[in-house]
């Protein structure tokens, strides 16, 4: 197919580099005024609207006519605040997503390269293999250059994939290049700035540029979780000491997630690399991973930061309201991973525009995603962000971002999205009522509802909540994740509840057609534990914090699936299909969860959706017990043994020194060696970390095994085994670390001779 397609893509290219640049210059060369230019529509629409439900015009406190606004996004809010042009040498930062050539042959591709017994099947592309079939091709991309640059753009840079270009512009030259008015104001001490019409290209570019994103800050992602108060020692020890001989809603470890749900005997993720979508200054998160990992006895973590500058915006300073996130997301990762081999923050710049505006744009966001599918280093990405799927919309984001999640699809790559944190009522960010306690149901009605994006792309998993319920460690239960409405910190209650729902724009994807009968994409795909009551103990700036929301779920999930990558070699794609194809008949890999809302009850009336037997738009098909999902998952990869259980085990060469990491199943051995030089004082082999428990074995000159070994360290129920030697012989020592009952992973393996 690809050869094909990419005879097509050659004679496409041809005609356009013939035909693209004349197109271009008579369309340029028409520019001395708007009203000369050809224009074409893109799907980035007007991020403010004219009021049209009172007079539209009035008059200032300055005695000039005025113009009052509605954002464009689900129910249509009014601007409070007196909105005016905005100043024509404000700079803005602007990405502009081009068009795929032949998506529907891509949407074809995706499905047979996850359908087993197609000829397809797990022959995911590289991005260069996905560049040279789907993406724009180099003369359209300089076409939509040579129009920024003449519009007055600098800094101008196409990303890897030709998807994305990349540009800095001031308002005038937003005005010249897309024929849109440009408004500001200011609210709560912020500037906020947008587009008043639709964005529009010059004829010879239509068909190439898909949207422009960048134009507007009145209505961005944000993260899905909910602080909770700082956890005392006693409490902590509540939580830890897993003596509970009833059901309990108590917050967790990290590490107990594997525990809870049925990973124990499973391997770790040590073998899969992770990406975390973030922005803004990481040292803090950084810090608090280390301190979670040192206490819990984990071997520290692979981790790179990978910043992402959108054009000159280059501000990755602290953003306080990120780090809460970005610890939630990489301790859970981690916890319930048991670790993995690299853990990436692909990091946007915070988009600071000036001293009074702090907003990051969804052009910075959507730049982040692109870089963790170029770089194709990540198995899995975590994306813990959403918004309103109608601003999204409109504003040109959800094409941009689809197009991003195809390709990661095409590539093998999952993306884990949080559902949301506001039920039903993702639109208006879930403000319920006032902290007079007046009930809102205006400025929305509550039998309306809304979901988030991006959690609704049909090229990603979408991850709902739950409360969850234990006996100790031991998984007791799990109902609907609704914590009614709280204080959300800023004056007013919010209704705080798992997202889930229907999709406004999204058509269903086809494993959703075949099992539910959908016709609109439908989510959550499944659901992990996001209660701020049993949610998770997290170091936040040093301090252990009980958070939780769907950006608890989330990472949950990414953990979960990072162990079953492991376990199958990496070689399972986007698992979606298969979710939907075989957990039906397969109900010992699913909790499902039957009881529960993610709406309000209001007047004796009960809004939102309701959980239910099976599959339901609160929870998906509800969580997974990890034992079992491994064993199902496995059958979705490539059929190579599976990590744990390889053939018989080759010995591995020890540095001085130098940690390895080795995992097992239940009586395996591995076997190591060292050679140590003459005039050794002492010679010290150690075992640490993972989970699991392990016994040494080693013996001088010859492999060692329980029956035949120098010395041995066993110690009932821990991976912390250490083996001394006085005044060592030069020459090689034989290690040798055997599982007892069960799966030991993750093991940090570590001689030493001094």
């Amino acid at each position: 197919m690809l050869s094909r397609i990419q005879k097509l893509k050659s004679g496409v290219e041809s005609c356009n580099k013939a035909l693209l640049p004349l197109a271009l210059a008579l369309a340029v060369s028409s520019m001395s005024g708007h009203a000369a230019t050809a224009w074409a529509p893109t799907t980035t629409h007007a991020a403010l609207l004219k009021d049209q439900s009172t007079s539209v015009t009035g008059m200032s406190s300055a005695g000039a006519s005025a113009t009052t606004y509605r954002i464009n996004a689900h129910g249509k809010p009014a601007v409070k605040a007196q909105v005016s042009a905005l100043d024509s040498a404000k700079l803005l930062h602007v990405a502009v997503s081009l068009n795929l050539h032949n998506a529907d042959q891509l949407q074809a591709f995706n499905k047979s390269v996850n359908t087993q017994g197609s000829a397809n099947y797990h022959h995911f592309l590289t991005p260069a293999q996905f560049k040279a079939a789907y993406s724009p091709t180099d003369a359209e991309v300089q076409s939509v250059v040579t129009h920024l640059q003449q519009s007055g753009f600098t800094n101008i840079t196409v990303s890897p994939n030709n998807t994305l270009v990349f540009a800095d512009g001031n308002a005038a030259a937003v005005s010249t290049a897309f024929n849109v008015s440009m408004k500001s104001y200011t609210e709560n001490g912020k500037l906020h700035f947008a587009n008043d019409s639709d964005a529009m290209v010059p004829q010879a570019l239509s068909g190439i540029v898909g949207s422009v994103t960048g134009l507007q800050n009145v209505s961005v992602r944000h993260p899905h979780n909910i602080l909770g108060a700082q956890v005392s020692p006693l409490a902590e020890t509540g939580t830890q000491s897993g003596t509970q001989t009833s059901p309990t809603n108590i917050l967790h470890s990290p590490t107990q997630f594997p525990l809870i749900y049925d990973g124990e005997n499973t391997p770790t993720g040590y073998n899969t690399t992770v990406g975390i979508i973030t922005w803004g200054d990481l040292t803090q998160t950084l810090a608090d991973l280390n301190t979670m990992t040192t206490v819990n006895g984990m071997n520290p973590v692979n981790a790179t930061v990978v910043q992402v500058p959108l054009g000159t915006a280059k501000d990755f300073s602290d953003d306080s309201g990120g780090d809460v996130e970005w610890c939630l997301d990489s301790q859970t990762i981690i916890g319930t991973s048991g670790g993995v081999k690299q853990l990436v923050f692909y990091t946007a710049a915070n988009g600071k525009l000036g001293p009074q505006d702090e907003e990051l744009t969804d052009a910075g966001i959507s730049a982040a995603f692109n870089k963790a599918v170029t770089d194709n280093i990540a198995k899995i990405i975590n994306v813990s962000l959403g918004g309103d799927e109608t601003a999204q919309n409109q504003s040109g984001v959800q094409a941009a971002d689809d197009k991003i999640f195809a390709q990661a699809v095409a590539q093998g790559q999952t993306f884990s999205v949080s559902s949301g944190d506001q039920g039903v009522y993702t639109a208006t960010g879930g403000d319920f009522e006032s902290n007079a306690g007046v009930v809102l149901p205006a400025p929305f009605s509550l039998s309306t509802y809304s979901s988030s994006e991006p959690a609704t792309s049909p090229n990603v998993i979408a991850v709902g909540g739950t409360e969850l319920t234990t006996n100790g460690v031991a998984w007791a239960g799990e109902v609907t994740w609704n914590d009614g409405i709280a204080d959300a910190g800023d004056g007013n209650n919010r209704v705080w509840a798992t997202g889930g729902g229907y999709s406004a724009f999204e058509t269903a994807p086809a494993w959703q057609v075949t099992t539910l009968g959908a016709t609109a994409r439908q989510l959550p795909d499944i659901a992990f534990d996001a209660s701020s009551y049993t949610g998770a103990i997290i170091y936040v700036g040093g301090q252990k914090n009980g958070v939780g929301g769907t950006s608890l779920a989330s990472p949950i999930f990414v953990g979960v699936f990072a162990r079953a990558q492991t376990y199958a070699n990496n070689s399972i794609g986007f698992p979606a299909s298969n979710m939907y194809r075989d957990f039906p008949n397969n109900p010992q890999v699913l909790h499902d969860v039957t009881s529960g809302n993610n709406g309000v009850t209001l007047a004796g009336t009960t809004y939102g959706y309701n959980a239910g037997t099976g599959w339901d738009l609160t929870t998906g098909f509800g969580s997974l017990d990890i034992n079992a999902f491994n064993q199902l998952a496995y059958t979705w990869g490539d059929g190579t043994p599976p990590t744990g259980t390889p053939p018989p085990p080759s010995v591995t060469a020890l540095t001085n020194n130098v940690a390895v990491t080795t995992q097992g199943n239940p009586g395996l051995a591995q076997q190591f060696t060292l050679n140590v030089p003459a005039g050794k004082t002492t010679l010290t082999f150690r075992t640490s970390g993972g989970s699991g428990d392990v016994t040494l074995y080693e013996k001088f000159g010859s492999p060692a095994s329980a029956s035949s070994y120098d010395h041995v360290s066993a110690h009932a129920g821990t991976n912390t085994e250490a083996i001394t030697i006085r005044a060592p012989a030069a020459g090689t020592y034989y290690l040798t670390v055997t599982g007892g009952n069960a799966v030991f992973t993750g093991v940090s393996v570590l001689g030493t001779a001094q």
